[in-house]
């Protein structure tokens, strides 16, 4: 009777399997894609988790450039394979409770631990949008974010200190939805804008709860990022009016601005909100 290797092997042979990394196979009835090559690694190699690009491109993160290849993080020393798709890097400093295990077999960093391991590949304002939406699609706290990056604090991993720099430089409050409300909150307290929130709740008179994307509640100012192609269409562009106005009769100012204010007028658009605020400030103390 046929073990079971002789048995792979001979399926293999037939061409009814095809070798994926040594003692992983794929059917020959499926494509050899980056999610198969993730899976056969997880699968196959032990003590490894999908880690970097690779991780960011299958979680839809954004600002990240998937190179096609496989990255992973592997245990000191080890050595998963040799096959020119698999990126490996080797570290003692990570642990079980950093990795989800999914149904299919695949193994990949928590939102938390891939925030701090795409610090390595992005510029700040991208990695700071990145730590915006890891904590929004991974309903993790602020708290949990520093916590990942406590036994990487050496002075050899500097883009450790700039995930800490991406923590510390956030808006207060909830994370953001999208990267264009990133650029707006942190574009305004670089400008020196003080006193700013994110995801701010009010309750106006007449009206259900409204929350504004920014806002500066002692000024009851607010600014509304307009990304969504939802807020640009009729229904929304009506619901966004109805919330101004209950907003404005409880005594907010209500800004919004939208693709056409970022794209090539940020700048201008930013200095346009900033003068706003200061203009709000005066008035409110007449």
């Amino acid at each position: 009777q046929m073990c079971i290797r002789d048995r792979v092997s001979d399926v293999v042979r037939r061409g009814g399997l095809i070798e994926v990394l040594p003692g992983a196979y794929r059917s020959a009835a499926v494509r050899e894609t980056q999610l198969v090559r993730c899976v056969a690694v997880s699968r196959s190699r032990a003590g490894t988790a999908i880690c970097g690009p690779t991780a960011a491109s299958l979680l839809g993160i954004r600002r990240v450039a998937d190179d096609g290849m496989v990255h992973v993080l592997a245990p000191p020393a080890s050595n998963p394979s040799v096959v020119p798709w698999l990126v490996p890097y080797r570290t003692p400093t990570w642990s079980v409770s950093d990795v989800v295990e999914r149904p299919d077999g695949l193994r990949i960093l928590r939102h938390p631990r891939l925030a701090l391991d795409l610090a390595r590949f992005v510029d700040d304002v991208d990695l700071l949008s990145i730590v915006e939406q890891c904590m929004h699609d991974g309903r993790e706290s602020d708290a949990v974010m520093r916590r990942v990056a406590a036994d990487w604090c050496t002075p050899q991993r500097s883009w450790v200190r700039r995930y800490l720099m991406a923590l510390d430089r956030r808006v207060p409050g909830p994370a953001a939805e999208s990267h264009i409300e990133t650029i707006v909150g942190d574009r305004l307290l670089q400008a020196g804008v003080s006193g700013l929130v994110r995801q701010h709740w009010i309750a106006p008179n007449g009206h259900g709860r409204i929350r504004f994307d920014l806002a500066i509640p002692d000024l009851l100012w607010a600014v509304e990022v307009d990304g969504f192609p939802t807020h640009r269409e009729s229904d929304g562009a009506r619901a966004d009016r109805r919330r101004d106005v209950a907003a404005r009769r409880d005594g907010w100012l209500v800004r919004r601005v939208g693709p056409g204010d970022l794209e090539g007028r940020l700048d201008a658009t930013i200095e346009f909100l900033v003068d706003d605020i200061a203009a709000r400030r005066s008035d409110l103390k007449r």
